[in-house]
């Protein structure tokens, strides 16, 4: 059709029956119950959203207006996100010089982590701004528990600066399982802390709403919104008893948030996390001009893997495009072999050039809530706001934040969603590229080191149950791991794969099987086609595996699956013999099959077991 033939042709109305009967028919007459996705937050997302299920009456035509639904700050002054890229670094010396090297690179904030540095006292502001101008340059650190050094640090500089040194002392060791004792000295050195910041660098934020700890522990976005509601609550009444007011908290406010694999769902958080803080902020009769925050925004390790590391780029690639359009204030996109150990100049490089080509190339800056008015998106950030907004007054009437982690009630919830997570990945429920599906069974891989780090416990802490970080890759790169020890042993895992009939017929259930083997490490050995009882015999017989697989249509089970099983147990009682399909127990009986692999099974248990044998055998 040419364009002023477009331009002139009218498209008949079509209704939701139009729709249904077009899908039904691609689908080829199946279910639509197949479209509809439950998620981890126990809402169902439609194939399909229409206007019917928004409430315009509740929308934000504008940003800086109503429930900042799109954002807290008027168009006219609508303020593109800034590059805030934490480095890493464990001498301060290399850090300044990086901390340069990266503002000349497109870096927009003075980023570090200090946890990392082995010296933390050879910290030095003056030293910095004798290289970089402190006062044009907002800070981002994060300072966990060097909060206290780092502030002093900062007094005695004698700088003016802006932007944030912070730290949640109510999250920061509770991997750990400690917590702040509100009646402790150490709250009232906390809380003296930030009133002396206050003080001498009135523009510094410092208190943080940290709700990454709870995402990287593997809690879903309704309880990330209902904890970072809380948290704030938590804070606003500390600072309270110490004689600030709610307004003057706030302006001490910045919020950190992970960003997960849900695009939409985690766009939406952020959107949805905007109105939630409207409410409070409301509640607490704080005035409107003075209720917007910060939002620091980071990719979450929770869904990256040392295995295969360049996919990572696409994972925190889009995450970073997530928290953009959710309207981030800072954003840091994780290097993609962070975890394996110290990042490299490259990583780091592919990490900030991420956040430019969507800024200089994607034109992301320039747009205003880009996914505002989205069917889709707005009922999703309704959902969550009503149900995020529920999730907090339930930790609110069980006493708040501090009571719901000294019981453990928190803590018990996010690891029951951790928990379903996990068991998605190790049934491939949820898929990782490189991790539990399309695996590199012979790649070189940089294990991450053990961390043996703990955190002692200290006076002004109450011990609450832990809630340590996961990563959803982390069974899958044990068990590359272990495959990788039994290689160095001279006992490189291997399963043979007994091929059935032609090419075409086996080659399916062999692909499968080779394809579980390798999220492993372990090698397939794949014989050539059989069509007899005697080939596979002499194979079996011949081949240095002591683990084998029956692959082939199920046309030709009957024939060969009985057969070969009873005469492995009787001649071979070493040799473990395994079948492609899914069987029930007395199936496998009946052919004398010890195990299968089949699709919707739970090959991490399945692999485990393995393992579990092979490294019996070789022990002893």
């Amino acid at each position: 059709m040419f364009t002023d033939q477009a331009k002139k042709t009218a498209f008949k109305k079509a209704s939701i029956s139009d729709w249904e009967k077009a899908a039904q028919s691609s689908l080829k007459n199946a279910s639509l119950k197949g479209l509809y996705t439950d998620t981890y937050e126990g809402i169902q997302l439609s194939p399909l959203y229409t206007q019917h299920q928004i409430d315009y009456g509740r929308l934000d035509q504008y940003p800086g207006e109503g429930s900042f639904l799109r954002g807290f700050y008027d168009p006219e002054e609508k303020r593109c996100w800034r590059i805030a890229q934490t480095l890493k670094e464990n001498d301060w010396d290399k850090l300044k010089l990086q901390l340069e090297s990266s503002l000349q690179r497109g870096q927009e904030t003075i980023a570090f982590d200090p946890l990392q540095l082995k010296k933390p006292d050879d910290v030095c502001f003056k030293e910095l701004n004798d290289i970089i101008a402190l006062d044009r340059i907002p800070l981002l650190i994060f300072s966990g528990s060097r909060f206290g050094l780092i502030a002093k640090k900062l007094l005695a500089s004698n700088i003016n600066v802006a932007g944030a040194v912070a730290a949640d002392i109510v999250s920061m060791d509770l991997s750990e399982g400690f917590i702040p004792d509100t009646d402790s000295g150490q709250m009232k050195d906390w809380v003296s802390q930030i009133k002396q910041l206050d003080r001498q660098l009135p523009q510094l934020r410092t208190i943080m709403i940290d709700t990454k700890p709870y995402k990287e522990a593997g809690a879903q976005v309704i309880q990330e919104l209902g904890v970072s509601l809380a948290l704030a609550v938590f804070y606003i009444e500390q600072m309270k008893k110490a004689g600030w007011t709610p307004a003057k908290t706030a302006s001490k406010l910045i919020f950190r948030f992970a960003i997960g694999s849900d695009f939409f769902m985690e766009l939406s958080k952020l959107r949805a996390f905007r109105v939630l803080w409207k409410t409070i902020a409301d509640a607490y009769g704080i005035p409107a001009g003075e209720q917007p925050v910060p939002i620091s925004a980071e990719t979450a390790n929770l869904t990256k893997s040392v295995l295969d590391p360049y996919v990572n780029i696409l994972r925190a690639g889009n995450e970073a495009f997530a928290g953009i359009l959710g309207g981030a204030d800072y954003l840091h996109v994780g290097p993609f072999d962070e975890l394996s150990g110290r990042s490299t100049d490259f990583s780091m490089r592919i990490a900030r050039n991420t956040q430019l080509l969507l800024k200089e190339e994607s034109f992301l800056g320039q747009v205003v809530d880009p996914a505002g008015g989205s069917y889709f998106i707005e009922t999703l950030t309704s959902s969550l706001v009503h149900q995020g907004w529920r999730f907090f007054q339930e930790i609110d009437k069980k006493g708040g934040m501090i009571e719901v982690l000294l019981t453990g009630w928190l803590q018990g919830n996010i690891k029951r969603t951790s928990a379903g997570r996990l068991i998605d990945m190790e049934t491939r429920k949820c898929r990782a590229v490189g991790v539990n599906v399309y695996a590199m069974a012979g790649e070189q891989v940089r294990f991450p080191a053990e961390d043996s780090s703990s955190c002692a416990a200290r006076k002004g802490r109450m011990k609450a149950e832990p809630l340590p970080g996961v990563r959803l890759a982390e069974k899958f790169e044990s068990l590359r791991q272990r495959s990788h020890k039994l290689a160095l042993k001279g006992e490189a895992p291997s399963v043979g794969l007994i091929c059935l009939g032609e090419l075409k017929s086996y080659k399916p259930h062999a692909d499968f099987v080779s394809g579980v083997l390798a999220t492993a490490g372990i090698q397939a050995v794949w014989s050539e086609g059989f069509r007899d009882l005697t080939g596979i015999k002499r194979y079996i017989g011949e081949s240095p595996e002591k683990d084998f697989c029956l692959c082939g249509p199920p046309s030709l089970y009957p024939e060969f699956a009985a057969e070969i099983g009873r005469w492995v147990k009787e001649n071979l009682p070493n040799v473990r013999l395994d079948i492609a399909g899914s069987f029930t127990e007395e199936e496998l009986a009946s052919l004398q099959m010890d195990g299968t692999f089949y699709s919707g099974q739970n090959i991490f248990e399945k692999l485990n077991g393995m393992f579990n044998r092979w490294e019996a055998d070789i022990n002893g």
